[in-house]
């Protein structure tokens, strides 16, 4: 049985070593420390992962990765480096839709277990997005009679009033400026995009963003805040699997094409429910929910029952 393929760029040939060691039983390993290489590796081959280092002398890893999605849309792009830079974590959301951010020194059997898992989903989507990469992806698959549904998750009103005046011609924009709003209107209503800070009024709320995207992995969710944490970001990216990124003050210009976007992909996963493994989330670990105040406990326990009859 053919091996599936994966490949590895890094500047540093040492690491490039360990890394084929740990896989070559499982996959057909290809290294290099040159981004043209990898490349013209990637379009002759079906490669099923795509692992690069951030810091590289001629591209950043950011690069590199877009490069593959744009070349390979099946391959899972995962980001591996030594340092948690804030650009950087933002860029492998917007730019290389990245899968997980893995920062070193890794753990093996942790590394092992998400390329297994990205493999797994690749061989899983692959016929899919080849037909996608062959035209499909310019097709729209929106109804004429659907609406297209987004939820601002903001505590300041004036935002929500921005976004919705901004947008009303295009989306239907409903408000939650508390968790139980959010709940009732997420229970009541189908929503392709949700637009969300990192806290509402004044709590980290971080984990409704890793919760919903277990309950609807078709949830695209735009992030709207002032990122200052870049390891915050890559939690948002690993377990909340986050859509994209936006720096407040708002640019509309930017958050117009990435609503459209967005929401192209939303429909994409509606169609093709397959699809939704590619934006599979770490588990949120046990011992975190213990620091969960009671109104996201409260939050959780409503969704437990919603997810039971969806």
């Amino acid at each position: 049985m053919q091996k599936p393929k994966i490949a590895f760029i890094d500047d540093e040939p040492r690491i490039l070593r360990s890394l084929k060691m740990h896989f070559r039983q499982s996959h057909d390993v290809f290294t290099t420390t040159d981004a043209t290489e990898l490349m013209k590796y990637v379009s002759e081959h079906d490669v099923q992962v795509v692992i690069s280092d951030q810091r590289m002398p001629d591209k950043q890893g950011t690069e590199v990765l877009r490069d593959i999605k744009e070349a390979s849309p099946n391959t899972i792009r995962i980001l591996l480096t030594g340092y948690a830079d804030l650009n950087a974590v933002i860029d492998s959301v917007n730019d290389g839709e990245i899968y997980r951010y893995i920062t070193k020194p890794w753990q093996n059997d942790e590394l092992k277990k998400i390329v297994n898992k990205a493999t797994e989903i690749a061989q899983q989507t692959q016929d899919i997005t080849q037909n996608m990469k062959q035209g499909d992806e310019s097709q729209s698959f929106m109804n004429a009679s659907s609406k297209r549904n987004i939820l601002v998750l903001d505590d300041d009103e004036s935002i929500y009033q921005e976004i919705k005046n901004q947008f009303k011609s295009t989306y239907t924009v409903s408000w939650a400026s508390n968790l139980e709003q959010a709940a009732k209107l997420l229970q009541k209503n189908k929503f392709g995009v949700t637009i969300t800070d990192a806290t509402l009024n004044e709590e980290n709320i971080t984990p409704i963003v890793y919760a919903l995207k277990n309950i609807q992995p078709d949830l695209m969710v735009l992030m709207l805040t002032e990122f200052k944490d870049a390891h915050m970001v890559i939690d948002l990216i690993n377990k909340g699997q986050v859509y994209r990124c936006l720096p407040r003050p708002t640019n509309f210009s930017i958050m117009s094409i990435s609503l459209n976007r967005a929401f192209e992909h939303h429909e994409k996963l509606v169609q093709q429910p397959i699809l939704a493994t590619r934006h599979h989330v770490e588990e949120v670990p046990e011992a975190e929910t213990f620091n969960f105040s009671e109104r996201l406990k409260g939050f959780f326990a409503k969704f437990r029952g919603w997810r039971m009859v969806r």
